[in-house]
């Protein structure tokens, strides 16, 4: 990349930064003085309009801008650009290291390192590939219920355990359908990220932000049954079925392959459902039942925790709890694993690129909560959207989508951190309990919409390139999902008056 382009874009980013920061004044009553006092609070009485404040917010939002632009430019950058984002962060002075530090969920990163590892080993045990021949048994070799199955995978399993466990194990499948059919996996991979976020919405445990919005708002898994469930499976039909159309020349090419491959799908499937050794069939026997295992206690860690607590007599943190998971099923793989391998399996199995991007990304998230920067951004939506239409329809519609376009740049949990004061507010005010699906549907539905859009999205992005050095860029990415989240949105309004 050019220095002058990169120049340019420098300064663009900068000023539009100090721009937006400068012309959003909170006043002090009101849902901006909500917003203001609980702010102002956690910074020990600093005021969001200070110069001070106005500085950090401005060098914040230019950084996140910078890295954003730069990356949707050219995926490499995005590991120097977050490294150099966050260094400027520090000694730029807009935020204390401690604090961005602490900011970082390590509990994600615990987990997803224990989660890669796993998938690694059962990859090497040949459970992804038994997987993978099933699917192309139950389809029969037809493209649409190969993708079909395949989406079904992600969107179940992202409902009852979390889209980052869903997305570590389905792409692994999805690489080895492509290696056996031949076709490119961008497509496939995609595919299943969306459905991935898709079936985060629909239980609280799918997704960070239902979890957050569950304890907040105290709405129940019968509430998500109810409200997010059904919103959840239309989407699905409708991701599947748009792909389907809009892909509909890599579907065809995909009917090609499987048809121009027919004797060796059925010599594959043979070869690793029924013709295996005795000594790997158990082996292979051993890691599914370890992989429906690890599904269950994960869906059930809030219970273990519950019981550990009262067993052991001191608290046990469900999250903590969760990212050590993956290390006790590391463990159990002893029997069909040497010992020396788990070196390796950290070393090449895990995606530390990716850990150290989130990792980063999570700090500089912070910094625009911590620089004020995120606090005008929820407090312009909501007031755009008084202004526009106070209805309690207009409000939820405009909320979705505000929240559903910045998701997809931003840190969409710290960013529904930072809108839940101020729907507080107009829920007490108005007495609407349920605007609080309109950032949940945004939210989730928006982080489908780029490659950085949600923890899937990074996570699938990178275990292609680790993989098989496969790139994605933003404009493929887009091109897919575009669309289908335009759809997705559609059929989140319309859902909503059901809910209003």
């Amino acid at each position: 990349m050019k220095t002058a382009k990169i120049s340019l874009i420098l300064v663009s980013c900068f000023a539009l930064s100090t721009l937006a920061v400068m012309s959003v004044s909170i006043p002090s009553t009101g849902i901006g003085g909500e917003l203001r006092r609980t702010w102002e609070s956690s910074r020990g009485g600093v005021s969001i309009e200070s110069p001070s404040a106005v500085y950090e917010g401005a060098v914040s939002l230019g950084l996140f801008l910078l890295l954003i632009t730069l990356t949707a430019l050219d995926m490499r950058y995005r590991h120097f650009l977050a490294i150099l984002a966050v260094s400027a962060v520090v000694f730029l002075g807009v935020a204390p290291p401690q604090k961005l530090v602490g900011s970082v969920d390590w509990a994600l990163i615990v987990f997803l390192v224990g989660s890669m590892s796993f998938a690694t080993i059962l990859r090497k045990i040949g459970v992804f590939t038994y997987l993978a021949a099933h699917i192309v048994k139950f389809s029969r070799g037809r493209p649409l219920p190969l993708l079909a199955l395949l989406s079904a995978l992600a969107w179940f399993a992202a409902m009852v355990v979390d889209e980052v466990t869903s997305i570590v194990y389905v792409i692994m499948v999805v690489l080895e359908l492509s290696r056996l059919l031949k076709v490119d996996p961008e497509e496939l991979a995609i595919l299943v990220v969306l459905t991935t976020n898709v079936g985060s919405l629909a239980l609280p445990v799918g997704n960070p932000i239902g979890v957050y919005i569950a304890f907040t708002t105290g709405f129940t898994p019968r509430d998500f049954i109810l409200s997010a469930l059904p919103l959840s499976a239309l989407c699905f039909l409708a991701t599947v079925l748009l792909f389907s159309l809009i892909r509909a020349r890599y579907v065809r090419e995909l009917a090609l392959a499987t048809a121009s491959r027919s004797e060796m799908l059925e010599a594959f499937i043979t070869t690793k459902l029924v013709d295996i050794e005795p000594r790997e069939r158990r082996a292979r026997t051993y890691g599914v039942a370890l992989l429906l295992a690890f599904l269950v206690t994960v869906s059930i860690t809030p219970l273990i925790a519950e019981l550990l607590t009262f067993l052991s007599g001191f608290y046990i943190d469900p999250n903590s709890l969760l990212a050590l998971v993956p290390c006790l099923f590391v463990a159990l793989t002893l029997p069909v694993m040497e010992v020396p391998e788990l070196g390796e399996v950290l070393a090449k199995g895990v995606e530390w690129p990716s850990i150290a991007f989130f990792m980063f990304l999570f700090m500089l998230g912070y910094s625009l909560t911590w620089s004020g920067a995120m606090v005008k951004i929820a407090y312009s939506i909501v007031s755009i959207s008084q202004l526009i239409n106070p209805s309690a329809l207009s409000l939820f519609d405009m909320l979705m989508v505000a929240s559903a376009v910045l998701s997809a740049f931003l840190d969409n949990l710290s960013l529904v951190v930072a809108l839940v004061p101020a729907i507080e507010l107009i829920v007490r005010i108005a007495g609407f309990r349920e605007l609080f699906w309109s950032i949940l549907f945004g939210g989730v539905l928006g982080g489908n919409l780029t490659p950085v859009g949600s923890t899937a999205n990074i996570v699938a992005v990178s275990i292609l390139e680790r993989r098989r050095r496969v790139k994605i860029s933003w404009a493929r990415w887009m091109k897919i999902s575009l669309p289908i989240v335009v759809a997705q949105l559609v059929l989140a309004s319309t859902w909503s008056l059901l809910l209003l």
